[in-house]
């Protein structure tokens, strides 16, 4: 139906102000912004405009935004029972790596990467794409496929970081997209974001040290009264956008069950960033057919099977292809580490200097 001569449209429906769109669409929540797709975006694949300009605006704004009922509940369980029981396996791995300490019982564990649990709504979402092509660009490319674990009786918690501490530009490059596998809370350790901290102050000026992410005490009580950190409630199968840039930090699980996320990263062609995911070879072709949108240049194809618990931990969002991160037995492999040979990235112990402490 036409909009009316004045502008009015039919009460449930977007309307016009100004000469602007109101999207008519359902959201929840300031800190941070939670948008739900309708069920008939969900089961046909097809994003609303409406949808799409909503998510681009709470994005630049805040740096992240949580797309909700975006993949099947069924498929979201299929998938976490699967990796609760590869954690059992992969606690037992050598190069297995506490993030920020063992206090924390918080692991990168990369999800299984067989063609029967590639599924393109986990990896190459129709929805999230829609949404990162009009951050990114044409192409966003796949760079990185993992997870954060937060397994039950955590008691410590991260520093508030953010994932680059490198001379990054000034605008989005990368965005990591964290599907939760369960409905999460500060209960079972939902991640504590910062919104707003993604393009809030100079990079240089709000770490630590040049060589970590971690972020100044001053800035965290300074940005604090601004907008203060949350642990929101995320709904199983949602799907959150978080700008690279953005502060954050992981939290202790204090319930009896895992709680897992998943963390896809999608870069900008024109960053050139130098990092490649691994995926089996005997998937290319269906990926490069049914994952729409998306470029593969940063996938690194491999013959035969690929046990995803025997993957090393690697990592490289700067533009140098000399600055990564590789896990091995001896702990993180820094560019620092590889000079000096002594491993000690992510060893730091997290105090009170390292969060925000109410004033």
């Amino acid at each position: 139906m036409a909009p009316s001569a004045t502008g009015e449209q039919p009460a449930g429906r977007s309307r016009y102000a100004h000469g602007a769109l109101i999207p008519d669409v359902e959201k929840h929540g300031d800190n941070p912004v939670i948008i739900r797709l309708s069920d008939e975006e969900l089961h046909s694949g097809e994003t609303k405009s409406d949808t799409i300009q909503e998510c681009l605006r709470y994005f630049h704004r805040d740096g992240f935004v949580v797309m909700e009922n975006a993949i099947d509940g069924n498929l979201v369980d299929r998938l976490y029972q699967r990796m609760v029981r590869d954690n059992e396996e992969f606690l037992k791995r050598k190069h297995m790596h506490w993030n920020q300490g063992a206090s924390t019982g918080n692991v990168s564990q990369i999800p299984p990467l067989t063609p029967e649990w590639l599924d393109r709504d986990f990896y190459a979402n129709p929805h999230m794409i829609r949404v990162v092509e009009n951050l990114l660009g044409p192409k966003p490319e796949l760079r990185f496929i993992n997870s954060n674990v937060a397994c039950p009786g955590g008691t410590g918690r991260q520093a508030v970081h953010s994932d680059v501490n490198h001379a990054y530009p000034e605008i989005p490059f990368g965005i990591v997209m964290n599907i939760y596998l369960q409905d999460s809370d500060a209960e079972n350790g939902v991640t504590e974001v910062w919104c707003g901290t993604h393009n809030a102050y100079p990079q240089s000026e709000q770490q630590v040290t040049p060589a970590k992410g971690w972020i100044k005490k001053e800035y965290l009580q300074r940005q604090a009264k601004v907008k203060p950190p949350v642990q929101p409630k995320v709904k199983k199968g949602s799907i959150c956008f978080r700008d690279l840039r953005l502060w954050h930090a992981g939290m202790p699980n204090k319930s009896d069950r895992h709680r897992i996320m998943l963390a896809v990263d999608y870069f900008a062609h024109w960053y050139q960033c130098p990092m490649t995911t691994k995926l089996p070879l005997s998937m290319k072709a269906k990926i490069e057919q049914e994952w729409k949108g998306i470029s593969t240049e940063g996938v690194e194809w491999v013959e035969g099977d690929l046990n995803s618990l025997d993957v090393p931990f690697y990592l490289n969002m700067t533009q140098d292809p000399s600055q990564y991160l590789l896990q091995t037995e001896n702990g993180f492999q820094d560019p620092i580490g590889r000079q000096t040979g002594k491993y000690v990235f992510d060893t730091a112990k997290v105090t009170e200097e390292n969060y925000w402490t109410p004033e």
